[in-house]
């Protein structure tokens, strides 16, 4: 047995990035939900639109890391404002149904095949990698948490 490759892969499981998305994802869902009640399906829209800000001011337009970083949360905040006025009242599973909406329309939006040159379509933003390797702390080849 290769018990180097088995400690190796579980630990990047267990501490890697799909971890923290998952646990950020947990935590988000846990305080909507476990605190207030509200079953909120818009995380995935809020992600999207806070990804998507981020990589098109980098890719698309050129933009420093840092300035994508705050439009990336500039951009989730304005339709956290769209979906927050309008909803403000909703409870139940009206609730559920807006936010399961507004993430399907952003999704629908971002593939769609008229903003292909913005955001990239089904193929998504290409390199993009590039500038965020050059403020990495990490130096040389060492990308990973190993």
């Amino acid at each position: 047995m290769d018990w180097d490759s088995i400690f190796r892969n579980g630990g990047e499981a267990a501490l890697g990035p799909a971890a923290i998305y998952t646990a950020l994802a947990a935590i988000g869902l846990n305080i909507q939900f476990g605190y207030t009640g509200l079953l909120n399906f818009g995380q995935a829209a809020f992600a999207a639109a806070g990804a998507y800000g981020l990589a098109v001011a980098v890719t698309t337009y050129g933009l420093s890391f840092w300035t994508g970083v705050f439009l990336g949360l500039f951009a989730s905040v304005i339709l956290a404002l769209l979906l927050g006025f309008p909803t403000l009242r909703l409870r139940a599973d009206y609730l559920a149904i807006v936010t399961i909406a507004a993430s399907e329309i952003v999704r629908l939006t971002v593939r769609s095949v008229r903003f292909t040159s913005t955001l990239g379509g089904t193929d998504g933003l290409q390199n993009f990698t590039g500038r965020f390797f050059e403020i990495s702390p990490l130096h040389g080849s060492e990308y990973g948490f190993w």
